[in-house]
């Protein structure tokens, strides 16, 4: 039965005519619809403006990301640094010193936000023993214009959270990269160079070589004096009645007085104190 089915298609052939116009008209269609041509210099742009656009996504991402725009610096012996992204969360944390290094040694502070980062320090158990004695905590900040007045009033609340004699300072990002190149923390060069508007006999090598509670009780010794002179010199201006001792004679204060009065101002020109302090607290 199977040989009779085969030797009937066996017989079976195609008419030539027809296989001919068969291949005419599959010739004809393929000449009306001809294959789309790829130039190899399209390609190319393509690819071109591609790797481009992905490198711009990837600048962009690594400048929103991981590009530190502000500083957090974290000083009481131990000196401390946070480095914060355009989200003010930590990208990377730097330690200034031996002790910085030990309080460091096992935290992990990368991408916490910034006030979270700050409290995971201090409430550290190797930190506590910086501030179980009479070490004041200073927490200094450099931002870009755009997160400076948040970072500012951000540090500002945790300073006041802090159980510990703590304040906040301010300083210009400048002096972020200075500090680094002389190996110190914002905090600590920032507080080094309020001393030396101080203290003229000194100088930065002097101050780096110091412990930051040395440089914070020195600036405490200077701003006391610059209060008690500045209390004093008002008390001599304010009192119109105030007597000349050689002679006995009421002096005027004023314009008629500033000649006979110019020696209660201890040689200074100006009675605003050089260091302000943005916030300071003590518990």
């Amino acid at each position: 039965m199977t040989n009779k089915i085969q030797d009937a298609f066996d017989n079976i052939k195609a008419d030539p005519r027809l296989t001919e116009s068969t291949k005419r008209y599959l010739r004809e269609k393929r000449r009306e619809n001809p294959r789309p041509q790829h130039h190899p210099v399209m390609r190319l742009a393509v690819s071109a403006a591609c790797a481009v656009f992905f490198m711009i996504m990837g600048a962009f991402g690594y400048s929103w990301v991981l590009e530190p725009v502000s500083y957090v610096s974290i000083d009481v012996n131990p000196s401390i640094e946070l480095a914060l992204n355009r989200s003010d969360r930590v990208i990377s944390a730097a330690a200034y010193n031996t002790e910085g290094e030990e309080i460091l040694d096992g935290l992990s502070l990368r991408w916490k936000k910034y006030t979270e980062a700050i409290h995971t320090v201090i409430e550290s158990e190797s930190m506590s023993v910086y501030l179980s004695g009479q070490g004041e905590l200073v927490l200094t900040v450099a931002a870009d214009e755009h997160h400076k007045e948040e970072l500012e009033e951000g540090v500002s609340r945790c300073a006041g959270h802090i159980g510990h004699d703590c304040h906040n300072e301010n300083a210009d990002l400048g002096t972020v990269s200075q500090a680094h190149e002389l190996g110190l923390s914002l905090g600590k060069y920032n507080a080094c160079l309020q001393l030396l508007q101080y203290d003229g006999s000194i100088t930065m090598e002097d101050c780096k070589n110091m412990s930051m509670a040395e440089i914070l009780s020195r600036l405490r010794k200077f701003e006391t004096n610059d209060v008690t002179d500045d209390t004093d010199t008002e008390d001599v201006t304010d009192d119109t009645d105030t007597e000349d001792v050689t002679g006995g004679n009421p002096i005027k204060t004023g314009t008629e007085g500033s000649g006979q009065n110019e020696n209660c101002h201890n040689g200074r020109d100006d009675n605003t104190p050089l260091r302000q302090r943005k916030g300071h607290h003590g518990h």
